[in-house]
């Protein structure tokens, strides 16, 4: 086999297909649009899940990429074996209702054989246990039986990607890497094959024939077209045709460990190939996800990216690097994939700023954290015990940062278990806890301190040094805190903000040496600002100096959403009237909150012009400005007060050229610009005469969308599923047609186009919902319609009713009851009926949910004769205990007693038996 690049194998795979007719669809974010179920896109298949199932018209039959995928199942290998990777590239071809078996198993054994160069007599074939179809086209194709296995479902059977899609059978292609790949004893037991366990046979094509339907239940349903659904790790591909022993000594991923050498100063050998390959791995899924905006956070995707990152930092100290080095290898990463990936180096240095800082957060505490972790360990030990309590790893977790996942592998290490179940508790207590409890029990918490104010340092600064002034300890003053205490800290001077104007207090660290305090919370009382925390390493005495560093990232989250509440506030007086008054706000990280007076709740278009304001705010690049003034003077300036706020002789004046001007001692941007964006999420009110608006601010509103059109595509995907199950060709005309943006358009429209950006979603949103209603509407009432009229004309049913009637003479009385059935069903049931029989009486009757409704119809010649519908309907009502009545010929009517729904009908039927026999 002639060597080739990553880039070489990727463009012949490309090449090929695009020969074969399919079209080549560029790779989609690792993001998945429309597909809450799944955290990142973890196959090629992911962004053709709507075309295998048939929710979406198809806009093609054949199709090929190269996706990037992101996959964390397998994260405590990584490092560790030859071929474990969480980001990868996944080569496929895919076809939907087009070709199948045959024609995916010739195009994979010719593309692998002579395009990319593999030895066809080395090639192994494994098919599902019962594939007899898959082995024949094989053994037809020139691989011998011998070199075919069947494997069962757990190797052979593959999907969905997620809870729900596409999934089926498989035949995957391996190379027989040589007998001196496999174990000790494979050679001489002379059974090893695909399927073992070992590396001599290695996988490196998957087609997986797409037959079924899993829905969310896990309920296989067949596909009305079938589809073929091709997976080729670019990676091992490359590892197999560069002759290498491991993805990490492939060409691309050598020239990252390459870089990580020069950062670190250390080769790359067998004693520190873990470390070298765990950085290699886990840039480029930092990297890549950051570039499809997805950031480190405390949840979700957020979380699963802060803990590559972290894993990473972990095992950089086995090659010495003790200070932030990821962001050093954004570059020249992205030079290795810029040009199959050109979005990478617009996002070059956010991706920068986002690494250092997560990197530097976790530095301050690592050292730490692993000292913790040793005396955990070893007191574990000590009593005797196998496993690691979950108390012990939510304290790793909660005061040193160290992901329950990682102190896990950590502990696995020195022979312990985890203990999840413990490590969820402690998590749960942690939820329901409140640092507010403190200010219950203060009392004379700041008696005999000797500052009258704490100077307040973080409008200029985040950094600063400082002399402690005093410390608490259980509300009581101390001389000093020690490590393992939690308790207060109070300086002369602070960068940290304490709560108050609605913004949250600042998080951080407190360092002098040899001695760390993690600030959990920031509070005031009176002007002495205090920090409240915990030692985690030395101690903290009256007197003593120390650096105060306040958590960048947070507090730049927070400088977005108070400078937002500041533009809202003056939207809400410009748009509504000088009658707003602020009632009450919160400013967090995450979100803004903020209560005002009006009387009437917002409508939609109030709400767009409202948010429209604040974002053309934004985009008009406001310089943000503040005096200290003295009360009176401030006063004069017309500057809005904060009804809830206390103001001292000096008052602090914030104003946004003519959009804003209010008292205010938060923290804000310093260009109302640096914002970015802003979106108002829910209004509602918290009582009588006031208002609420919960929005978001930055970076989040973009997230926030991404999500928001995650959820509209999924529901529009599997409404127009439905439709095309229930109605067929007949529904077309109702399926949902409408362009939703994903994950990739939502961003670059941010781009693009900024705060108007906002608009044009919102509006996009909006329509699409309310398609969503009317669609889901007009759906149901055409399946209503149409089940009615299939229940009414239903032949098996007119004979099973008819077979059940009596005759009393000449005339035929039928009767029934069914489930949830409507009068008009009934009524047109009865119509058929009456065409079938020349002279009839029926009593139809229906059970629901709520109630039970009763239909009598009968033959022109007996109404008002013998029978009188009208008559018979009222009596069967009052059993009901309802009402009823109508026509001689025709009469309807209904009650809530439903137990009673059998009785009812048949005291209808032994009153027409009697008009017939002329007993009334």
């Amino acid at each position: 086999m002639k060597s080739k690049t990553v880039s070489e194998i990727s463009r012949i795979f490309l090449d090929y297909f695009k020969e074969k007719g399919h079209t080549i669809v560029p790779s989609s974010s690792l993001l998945p649009a429309g597909d809450p179920t799944l955290l990142f896109t973890t196959a090629g298949m992911v962004q053709f899940k709507p075309l295998f199932t048939g929710a979406v018209d198809l806009p093609y039959t054949r199709a090929t990429s190269v996706q990037k995928c992101l996959r964390t199942t397998d994260l405590e290998n990584v490092g560790k074996t030859e071929r474990h990777c969480t980001f990868f590239e996944m080569l496929g071809n895919f076809s939907f209702g087009d070709y199948f078996k045959e024609e995916a198993i010739e195009y994979a054994l010719d593309c692998s054989v002579n395009y990319l160069g593999f030895p066809k007599e080395k090639i192994w074939v494994s098919v599902y246990e019962n594939d007899d179809e898959s082995e024949k086209i094989w053994i037809a194709k020139g691989i011998p039986l011998e070199r075919i296995t069947r494997l069962g479902k757990k190797d052979n059977f593959w999907g969905p990607a997620g809870d729900s899609g596409a999934c089926g059978p498989c035949s995957e292609l391996y190379l027989d890497r040589g007998p001196e790949k496999g174990f000790p004893d494979c050679g001489t037991k002379n059974t090893c094959r695909p399927g073992c366990d070992c590396d001599r046979y290695l996988e490196f094509w998957n087609i997986v024939f797409n037959q079924f339907n899993q829905d969310t239940e896990g309920n296989l349903h067949p596909l009305k077209q079938t589809g073929i659904d091709t997976g080729s790790g670019l990676e091992r591909m490359a590892l197999l045709l560069q002759k290498v022993d491991s993805v990490y000594d492939t060409d691309e991923l050598r020239k990252i460990i390459t870089q990580v050498e020069a950062v670190s100063g250390k080769k790359y050998a067998e004693d520190t190939k873990v470390p070298f390959r765990v950085i290699t791995d886990h840039i480029r899924s930092v990297l890549f996800a950051i570039s499809d905006g997805i950031f480190p956070d405390r949840t979700g995707r957020g979380y699963v990216i802060r803990r590559l990152i972290r894993r990473a930092v972990l095992f950089a100290r086995r090659l010495n690097l003790t200070k932030p080095f990821l962001f050093e290898l954004v570059k020249p990463v992205i030079e290795i994939y810029q040009d199959r990936y050109p979005d990478l180096k617009k996002h070059s240095a956010s991706i920068e700023r986002t690494l250092f800082s997560e990197e530097e957060l976790f530095l301050k505490t690592l050292e730490l954290g692993l000292q913790k972790i040793e005396e955990l360990v070893a007191k574990t030990k000590a009593l005797g015990k196998n496993t690691f309590s979950g108390k012990d790893s939510f304290l790793l977790y909660g005061t040193y940062g160290f992901p329950p996942e990682m102190t896990e592998e950590i502990v696995a290490e020195q022979g312990l278990t985890f203990d999840r179940i413990g490590f969820e508790e402690e998590l749960e207590k942690d939820r329901q806890f409140s640092r507010d409890t403190w200010k219950a029990n203060k009392g004379s918490l700041l008696t005999g301190i000797k500052i009258d104010r704490t100077e307040f340092l973080g409008y200029e600064t985040l950094e600063a040094e400082s002399e402690i002034a005093s410390a608490f300890l259980e509300n009581k003053q101390v001389a000093s805190l020690s490590e393992g205490q939690s308790g207060i800290l109070v300086f002369k001077a602070s960068p940290f903000y304490p709560e108050g104007g609605g913004q949250i207090g600042d998080t951080g660290f407190i360092r002098k040496q040899n001695g760390i305090f993690k600030v959990l919370d920031t509070q005031k009382e009176n002007d002495v600002i205090l920090h409240i925390g915990t030692v985690l390493s030395g101690s903290f005495s009256s007197g003593e100096k120390a650096r105060l560093e306040v958590e960048k990232d947070r507090r730049e989250k927070l400088r977005f959403h108070h400078s937002g509440t500041h533009l809202l506030n003056g939207a809400l007086r410009s748009l509504l009237g000088p009658h707003v008054l602020q009632k009450g706000s919160i400013v967090s990280p995450e979100y803004l909150r903020f209560d005002f007076s009006h009387p009437a709740p917002l409508s939609g278009e109030e709400i767009r012009k409202i948010e429209s304001w604040v974002n053309e705010s934004i985009s008009e690049s406001i310089r943000v400005e503040t005096k200290l003034l003295p009360i009176e003077e401030a006063k004069k300036t017309g500057a809005v007060a904060a009804f809830d706020e206390k103001y001292g002789d000096s008052v602090r004046v914030l104003q946004m050229g003519n959009r804003s001007l209010e008292f205010c001692g938060g923290t804000h941007v310093s260009n109302t610009q640096e914002i970015g964006y802003f979106l108002i999420k829910k209004e509602s009110s918290p009582g009588a005469g006031n208002r609420r608006i919960e929005a978001v601010a930055g970076p989040v509103v973009i997230e926030t969308f991404q999500a928001r059109f995650a959820e509209l595509t999924e529901a529009s995907q599997n409404l127009n599923l439905k439709i095309r199950e229930s109605l067929g060709q007949e529904g077309s005309p109702l399926l949902i047609q409408t362009h939703i943006p994903d994950p990739d358009e939502i961003r670059n429209l941010f781009e693009q186009k900024s705060a108007k950006a906002v608009a044009e979603l919102r509006d996009l949103s909006e329509k699409l919902s309310l398609e969503l209603e009317e669609t889901q509407a007009k759906y149901l009432k055409e399946k209503k319609t149409r089940e009615s009229r299939d229940f009414e004309s239903n032949p098996e049913i007119l004979k099973s009713v008819l077979d059940q009637g009596k005759f009393i003479g000449s005339v035929k009385i039928v009767s029934a009851i069914f489930d949830s059935k409507d009068a008009k069903s009934l009524k047109g049931l009865s119509d058929n009926l009456k065409v079938k029989e020349k002279e009839l009486i029926a009593v139809l009757a229906s059970k629901n949910v709520e109630d039970a409704s009763i239909v009598v119809t009968c033959s022109n010649s007996l109404a008002g004769k013998k029978v009188h519908c009208g008559e018979l309907v009222k009596a069967a009502c009052e059993v009901l205990g309802g009402k009823g009545g109508g026509k001689p010929d025709m009469a309807q009517g209904g009650g809530k007693e439903k137990e009673k729904i059998q009785q009812a009908v048949e005291l209808a039927v032994s009153m027409a038996i009697k008009g017939l026999n002329g007993e009334n």
